[in-house]
């Protein structure tokens, strides 16, 4: 039962009504090809694995033998036979999930702002975000991510506020977790918290140096658990290249040929890549319904960068660790997309993933902004 005086209750309960209503809205009239088609892959193969289960087929789906993040498939296979093979029970389970979002964002803008303002908006626009709200209404596995990724941070940003061992196991458990959706994620967002744990100070030194090691050796469990081959490959160019080839299809590609195999190369794309990442569909390049859908909100955004850089300015300035654990963490996947996609919808897609963390920095650069605005108004005129 939600506390009626918590003040991310009513931005919460929005984000859970708009997405609830968009879920159903795109399943009774949109094909699920329209703006998500792995659905189909998810909802075939999930179904597949739910008649395994129930006997009604011999044969385990092939798909799910192979290499690779199975976990989105087995949540999808479990409502399935427990409710039958319905689209709309995953799309329903999911707006629930990119609903608690929210609060999740609410408690980490606190946290690393102090100030109930800046997590209030922040979590309002997390609600209300078009981007966030398609993408939590649909059959896939990104609105999962999206919530690990932010309650990865909040477990980090408790545990640098107070060490417990039941908040280092819930940290440890989210880690496994997200390594079993997307493995290329694990590391973007664990690195950044071992450092914003070896960098907290010296008065506990040796206790941040032992939790670093800890969340380390977690890593590198998960890592493993992934069913990965090659450590670390997504830090490897030559796999990020692989990346590029394999999303470079498509209306929506763009620069298909760029070679990224090599540091330089890499360093001399990645300006062109940040932007295509961080700013596409441009509005000059819109050429049909579905980009028309994103323009609205890619305006906003482009709005609200000012208040990013602001924000980040204003809460660096604070030394606060957990401060620059979301400043690492949003870098470090940014970029990794940045040279890995060649895809201006996936981009869109996968930009929901930092997000939230986007909006935080917004939020507290646009409450800065508000509280100068109002201490220069209270100022006395000089005659």
């Amino acid at each position: 039962m939600i506390p009626a005086q918590a003040p991310w209750r009513g931005p919460f309960l929005l984000a859970l009504g708009l997405r609830v209503a968009l879920a159903v809205l795109l399943h009774l009239f949109v094909s699920e090809l329209a703006f998500a088609p792995d659905q189909a892959t998810y909802d075939f193969f999930s179904g597949w694995l739910a008649r395994y289960w129930s006997g009604d087929t011999l044969v385990y789906p092939g798909k799910l033998q192979a290499p690779g993040p199975k976990a989105y498939y087995y949540i999808v296979a479990a409502l399935y036979y427990v409710f039958g093979a319905f689209p709309i029970v995953p799309k329903l389970v999911n707006a629930l999930v990119g609903a608690l979002t929210v609060p999740l964002a609410y408690d980490v803008a606190r946290r690393v702002s102090g100030r109930d303002p800046v997590a209030l908006r922040a979590a309002t626009w997390a609600a209300l975000f078009p981007s966030l709200v398609l993408w939590s209404s649909q059959n896939i596995r990104d609105v999962w991510i999206v919530l690990l990724i932010v309650y990865i941070c909040r477990e980090a940003l408790r545990l640098h506020e107070r060490v417990t061992v039941l908040g280092a196991l819930r940290l440890g458990a989210a880690v496994l977790l997200i390594g079993q959706f997307r493995a290329y994620i694990l590391f973007a967002v664990t690195i950044p918290i071992l450092i914003s744990f070896l960098v907290r100070g010296r008065a506990h030194l040796v206790r941040n140096a032992v939790l670093g090691m800890l969340v380390g050796a977690v890593v590198i469990y998960a890592d493993r658990a992934a069913g990965q081959d090659r450590r670390l490959r997504f830090v490897d160019l030559e796999a990020l290249q692989e990346m590029r080839h394999y999303t470079a299809v498509g209306g929506s590609a763009y620069q298909e040929q760029v070679d990224i195999s090599t540091p330089g190369r890499a360093l001399a794309f990645l300006p062109k890549g940040l932007a295509f990442f961080l700013f596409a569909p441009y509005p000059w390049t819109i050429r049909n319904a579905r980009q028309l859908v994103a323009l609205p909100e890619m305006l906003v955004f482009y709005a609200l960068i000012p208040s990013m850089i602001r924000g980040v300015r204003e809460l660096l300035r604070g030394r606060s660790p957990g401060a620059l654990m979301l400043l690492l963490i949003t870098l470090s996947i940014t970029l990794g997309y940045a040279l890995g996609e060649a895809n201006a919808g996936a981009a869109y897609r996968h930009r929901s993933q930092v997000l939230p963390f986007l909006l935080i920095f917004a939020a507290a650069g646009y409450e800065a902004r508000r509280s100068s605005a109002s201490q220069d108004a209270d100022l006395p005129e000089v005659a």
